[in-house]
């Protein structure tokens, strides 16, 4: 019985590997993108397969150990709980940034950009980790929301601090029209045109976020465009 075991999962390992192999080469090809052997400097954009045996999550994080961007996949409720484990331990424990994918892939990516921002380190931490995508974008906003019991974030200091970096942005308040402010920023940057939303990541204790809600959870199970995160 143990080897029938062993033998049914070894199936299903190759089985998805195969899988993989396939959904990289298919990606790879609409893109135009070449897929090499190993990853090495080149001055096109190319891809690299690489397979890793064990818990995903500790695999994951041993892979981000050494990457300058972690990019995960739209995130449901149907989804094994391990790859929500691992989104959120990349997040808060990792120190890199993260791109979560959006259900659909936009027609451009980086062209129009909005920066979610309330004054907090999660949001300042996000903003300096997206200024290789800043410096190359056509328009860049900077969305704060009006609450009644504090005022938006110091956001002349973020245009400035921009600005240092060759990035012009300009500013936009939104009432606060709806009680989850995730899903207002996202609504917003949609509505705009932009096709990247950048935010800070768990900015109140994970364990509160979990409970209660916050702009995290709210952003994360809505990937209307793809959002940039930094915890």
């Amino acid at each position: 019985v143990v080897q029938d075991l062993v033998d049914a999962a070894e199936k299903r390992g190759v089985a998805r590997s195969a899988a993989a192999r396939s959904t990289l080469a298919i990606g790879a090809a609409k893109a135009d993108v070449g897929v090499v052997g190993r990853p090495a400097r080149s001055e096109v954009v190319t891809a690299s397969y690489a397979e890793r045996t064990g818990h995903l999550v500790s695999c994951v994080e041993e892979a981000a150990l050494l990457s300058d961007l972690i990019v995960f996949p739209p995130l449901g409720g149907n989804d094994h709980p391990d790859i929500h484990d691992a989104f959120v331990r990349i997040l808060t424990r990792s120190g890199r940034p993260v791109l979560l994918s959006a259900e659909t892939a936009p027609a451009e990516f980086g062209r129009k950009i909005a920066i979610g921002w309330d004054g907090r380190m999660a949001a300042a931490h996000a903003l300096s980790g997206a200024l290789p995508y800043l410096r190359r974008a056509a328009s860049v906003e900077i969305l704060s929301v009006l609450q009644a019991q504090r005022p938006p974030g110091a956001v002349e200091e973020v245009k400035t601090y921009l600005a240092l970096h060759a990035v012009e942005s300009i500013e936009r308040v939104i009432a606060k029209a709806k009680p989850d402010i995730g899903e207002l920023l996202l609504d917003t940057a949609v509505a705009d045109g932009c096709d990247l939303l950048v935010v800070g990541g768990y900015g109140h204790s994970r364990l509160r976020e979990t409970i209660f809600g916050g702009v995290t959870k709210s952003v994360v199970s809505h990937p209307k465009i793809p959002i940039f995160m930094v915890h």
